[in-house]
């Protein structure tokens, strides 16, 4: 690199893929020490699987952020950095108060209302407003969820926070 000043915005993408591996990495150690029941039957699938998985993925995906930063800062000459919007400003304040405002209703609405909600608001805070197609995002909010369900509560046994859609259910 030349004698250009390194600003935060040039190497954002450099410094979060860091943070996020080394998160990553703390939340893959912390996810294998989960404790498992003793199971009846010999199986791969415990409490520890998914959170593993997700600690793996998120490593992955930090490094590509890690790849992409240098490659931006490596391609970025005398090119000026864009200040963010405040469209991208309010999508960051509304995720994080939709994720706020998920953690509350989990206990009492259940896993399933919960994340349908939070799902089809978090779809649409980040779909552009000429786009917006809520039928859409309310089916594949509906359809994601019942997915997870099913994958969590019949494949992998595992429980999840019940609500009343849980208690009509069954499950």
């Amino acid at each position: 690199m030349s004698k250009q000043k390194l600003s935060f915005q040039k190497c954002k993408d450099l410094i979060l893929g860091c943070v996020l591996l080394a998160l990553s990495i703390a939340y893959t150690i912390l996810a294998r020490q989960i404790k498992t029941r003793p199971k009846m039957v010999p199986s791969y699938a415990n409490s520890q699987i998914i959170p593993t998985l997700l600690g793996i993925l998120l490593a992955i995906l930090s490094v590509c952020l890690i790849v992409q930063g240098i490659r931006k800062l490596k391609a970025d000459g005398d090119v000026e950095s864009k200040k963010m919007s405040r469209v991208d400003l309010l999508s960051i304040v509304l995720t994080f108060a939709a994720m706020c405002v998920y953690i509350l209703i989990l206990p009492t609405l259940g896993f399933m209302l919960s994340t349908m909600i939070f799902l089809f608001a978090q779809i649409t805070i980040l779909a552009p407003k000429e786009k917006r197609n809520y039928l859409l995002f309310a089916i594949i909010a509906v359809v994601f969820t019942i997915i997870v369900f099913i994958a969590f509560r019949i494949g992998l046994s595992q429980m999840l926070p019940r609500g009343p859609l849980e208690a009509l259910v069954g499950y």
